[in-house]
């Protein structure tokens, strides 16, 4: 590492994959162009359209009241799945809408939340999540209005968290938390009414003892009907709450994910930092905020091949991959009954095939017959996407919801004079961009259409090409993706596996750069060969394809393949299938790429790992980037909620990526794998409306249904399985010098505190020296009685003595015991903590999450829970001994009076007996 101690700003121009969701613009305070996509599973329902548009409605004035009439609803897109009835009179053609970039799903339900309403976060506080889960249930069933709220004011909730990275104010592992000598509620604001109950008695949960906690399954209440109107993001249920916690009574002591995540600001806070509102204090009376709605639907695909034929293209062998690829594409991957043309350009463009209807076999060979064969002449990719536009028009006389994809390997300063006809055609460019001399604007017109974007580099063994065509089709799920150079001889081998969820149509896809076919051999797991005898071989491209009928067989599969020319050749291999069917939905792995703007640049991966929307844990996740230079760059990704990832065990797996390798385009792809190791589908961690227990109305307990059983504890096996996923490309401006330190060490995340008798036991996940890569030079740690003075003055604080730390590689637990000092010992009092690290450079991290510690020291006459209740049950035993002894003794005397009065003796006294009696009753 270098020896500077300041940052070089440099820049990053960061082009993001396709898997980001729908732009969402904000006019005139009006939010336009939110997507809400219903899953093709979910039955064909038209009340479930007028279902999402109530709830629309009502959220956007529950959403103008809560920012203070800054923003409300404008726009909804409502995308239809095609598996519905076509209906043109009712539901538009969708464009550039997917369901696979909505801002909001209808889906079935998360095995371990039942219909929850959920949002998914995995980055850090005023950070976008990717998309708000409602399932068809919650929508159409109004039994969940009594536990979540008003369906309006949930989806406040959820917007909250998807667009301003606000995090939930309840807790439900921890509902209760320590203060002083009692116990108080995980809510926001403290001043919430309402009571803590189990079940319908609310006279058991005590909370004013700090030596008894309260009692398992004891829940607060709230008042159904009071005057606090905070917060949205603890319950919407409460009809008084339109609001969210602002500085004024947001509760910092509660230990919930927004004081975690967003260092004890309150969620109007973070929600007033957000690019939304940061410039603007306008709260004027905005009219209607109604929003309008336009329900649309996925229709045939209509699809333009738009390919480079100029004379670059005869070299590096791209016009041969052009080939494999787009005959991979036009036999395999585009869809049966869809629409395909083929257009050329090189100075000019040229149709090689108008708008085909594709039925079969004979109707794919025939577009790949019109494949261009030979490439000259110079570069003009407006003449081709122009030409392309006319041949999308000859199916409906319109472009809207067509989709182009095109592949140049050239510059054309040209360009931009068609990026307003290519945006107002409401048609989605795909652009794939090969060799490193593409036109710097290409990616340009996927991002102005929410196409996807790729690059493709000049190394044959990346098979960089065949995996974007591969990505083209959301139906193909990508298993495995490997290449290499083999002498004479030599053998590209390996091993595969096929899971039980998919199966169907699996396709094994050789290539090869020369005329010498290879021997190819695939075996599967019961040792059937398939050799080369039973691919395809295609007449025009060096590429080999071999379909198993019906489901393939699930478990390992073997290839071998032998290079049998006289020379080196690189050779690689392509594996895909499709879903199987099966009432069990595939492992599916989804990624994203995000960037900070602000020095250093940091760049972050994403990648999703589901299984029936569960979070897949334990899997190995490698991030393969590529650089311009064909440099190849792996990452390993984590989910141990440290670092770049956000929390542990949520199927999101995360890392930074520090190392650059020049200029250019760079390529990346994830490899997934769970191999003979136990590896599991669990509940996970997502943000989401609380599920209310029930609510106090009049003083009357109204309790809900039990919340369905959230399977926290218990895992689902997850078979042996693969993935390989592309995730686009990014673009890298300006690199930092090769003898600079630009990188600091990572924000520590999971700090944690015990008190142990009197010992404070800290413990974290290592950061690294460049984000979390590499090992740091020393941590610095500050205590203070006031989180936020640690927050907002951590050097200020009070340092704790860390010579004893000898710092640990980056993702190894460290760990720090210290003992309190005597002053800090009184008793219901509150430490906190932070942490902060540098490396060599003297770059120091960002202030850690605070923990803290409670002192707490149990009065005298204070017992050990379980020792008090054997204490309380001795002295009930002992008091009814001692009441039978008196009334037997009582009994006896009024026995002997009477005896002694029937025998004419003396009477005692009756103002004594009362005496005794009156012991009987106190006893």
């Amino acid at each position: 590492m270098g020896t500077n101690n300041y940052l070089v700003v440099f820049s990053l121009f960061l082009l993001l994959p396709h898997l980001t969701s729908s732009k969402i613009e904000l006019v005139d305070k009006g939010y336009r162009n939110l997507v809400i996509a219903i899953h093709k599973a979910v039955p064909e329902n038209p009340q479930l359209i007028e279902k999402i548009k109530e709830m629309l409605k009502e959220a956007s004035n529950y959403l103008y009241v809560a920012t203070k009439f800054r923003v409300f609803f404008k726009d909804v897109k409502i995308l239809l799945p095609d598996t519905w009835t076509t209906k043109p009179d009712l539901y538009r053609k969708a464009t550039t809408e997917t369901y696979s970039r909505a801002n909001v799903i209808i889906a079935g339900q998360k095995n371990s939340k039942g219909d929850e309403p959920y949002t998914l976060q995995y980055e850090g506080c005023g950070k976008e999540g990717r998309y708000i889960h409602f399932t068809p249930n919650f929508l159409l069933n109004d039994k969940f209005i009594q536990a979540y709220g008003p369906r309006g004011k949930v989806f406040v909730h959820e917007w909250a968290h998807l667009r301003w990275g606000v995090f939930d104010e309840y807790n439900y592992k921890q509902p209760f938390y320590r203060e002083g000598e009692h116990y108080r509620v995980t809510k926001c604001p403290k001043d919430l009414l309402g009571k803590v109950c189990l079940g319908n008695d609310c006279s058991i949960c005590n909370l004013e003892n700090a030596n008894d906690p309260p009692k398992e399954g004891c829940a607060f209440l709230p008042e159904k009907y009071q005057e606090t109107n905070a917060s949205i993001m603890y319950t919407p249920l409460v009809k008084s709450v339109n609001y969210f916690c602002d500085k004024s009574n947001h509760n910092q002591d509660a230990p919930n994910d927004q004081n975690k995540f967003c260092k004890l600001k309150s969620t109007w806070e973070v929600i007033l930092e957000s690019g939304d509102f940061r410039n603007t204090n306008t709260t004027t009376d905005s009219g209607s905020v109604e929003p309008q709605f336009t329900v649309m639907q996925e229709r045939k695909t209509a699809l333009c091949l738009v390919l480079d034929v100029s004379g670059s293209m005869s070299g590096s062998g791209r016009l041969e991959r052009l080939q494999q690829s787009s005959t991979l594409f036009i036999e395999k991957i585009a869809k049966e009954e869809s629409f395909i043309g083929i257009v050329t350009f090189n100075n000019a463009a040229d149709v090689k095939k108008g708008l085909t209807y594709v039925s079969g076999d004979d109707v794919r060979k025939t577009l790949v017959n019109a494949l261009p064969t030979t490439a000259g002449g110079g570069t003009n990719i407006c003449s081709g996407l122009q030409e392309a536009l006319q041949v999308l028009r000859n199916d409906d006389a319109s472009t809207e919801g067509d989709e182009i994809v095109l592949l140049t390997d050239g510059e054309d300063s040209g360009i931009s004079n068609c990026f307003e006809v290519v945006r107002t055609s409401g048609t989605k460019v795909h652009t794939i961009a090969l060799g490193p001399s593409a036109a710097k604007e290409l990616e340009m017109l996927s991002e102005m259409t929410d196409g996807k974007k790729y690059y493709a580099s000049d190394n044959f063994n990346s098979n960089g090409l065949l995996e974007a065509f591969m990505e083209l089709s959301e139906e193909q799920i990508q298993l495995e993706s490997t290449g290499g150079t083999q002498k004479p001889g030599g053998s590209l081998v390996g091993d595969t596996y096929i899971d039980s969820g998919v199966g169907f149509n699996t396709n094994f896809l050789v290539t090869w750069q020369t005329n010498v076919k290879p021997d190819i051999s695939i075996s599967d797991p019961d040792g059937n060969k398939y050799l080369t005898k039973d691919f395809k071989l295609e007449e025009k491209a060096t590429v080999g394809t071999l379909i198993i009928p019906g489901k393939a067989k699930t478990g390992k599969w073997s290839y071998r393949i032998e290079n049998t020319a006289h020379q080196p050749q690189s050779m690689t291999i392509s594996i895909t299938s499709q879903p199987s069917g099966a009432q069990s939905e595939p492992v599916i792995v989804k990624t994203n790429l995000q960037q900070t703007n602000e020095p250093p640049y940091t760049v972050v991966i994403y990648v999703e790992v589901f299984k029936n929307f569960m979070p897949v844990r334990h899997a190995n996740v490698t991030a393969i980037i590529e650089t311009a230079n064909t440099k190849i760059i792996p990452v390993i990704l984590k989910d141990n909620g440290a670092a770049a990832d956000l929390v542990k065990d949520d199927g999101i797996y995360s890392s930074f990526m520090t190392d650059y390798d020049g200029t250019g385009r760079y390529n990346f792809k994830v490899q997934v794998s769970k191999l003979h190791t136990e590896t599991k589908a669990a509940a996970g961690h997502t943000s989401g409306a609380m599920y209310v227990q029930g609510y106090l109305e009049n003083g009357t307990v109204h309790l809900n249904p039990p919340k369905p059983v959230v399977v926290d504890d218990e895992d689902f096996p997850v078979e042996d399985f693969v993935r390989t996923k592309s995730g686009g490309t990014f673009m890298v401006k300006v690199v930092p010098p090769a003898n600079q330190d630009v990188f600091p060490p990572c924000q520590i995340t999971d700090l944690s505190a015990e008190l142990l008798n009197n010992t404070v036991i800290l413990a974290w996940t290592a950061p690294g020296d460049d984000m979390d890569k590499g090992t740091v030079a020393e941590y610095e740690i500050r205590k203070s009685k006031q989180a936020v003075h640690l927050r907002d003055n951590f050097h200020n604080a009070t340092q704790i003595n860390t010579s004893s730390i000898i710092p640990l590689a980056a993702g190894s637990r460290e760990q720090l015991l210290f003992d309190l000092e005597e002053e800090e010992k009184v008793n219901n009092s509150v430490i906190f903590f932070a942490v902060v690290s540098r490396d060599e450079s003297l770059l120091s991290s960002d202030v850690s999450n605070i923990a803290q510690v409670v002192i707490y020291h149990p009065s005298p006459k204070s017992r050990d829970p379980d020792t008090s209740n054997q204490n309380r049950k001795l002295t009930v035993g002992l008091a009814v001994s001692l009441v039978t002894i008196i009334l037997c003794s009582v009994l006896g005397l009024i026995a002997l009076i009477i005896n002694k009065r029937n025998s004419g003796m003396m009477v005692l006294d009756e103002e004594h007996v009362r005496k005794k009696l009156n012991i009987v009753a106190e006893a």
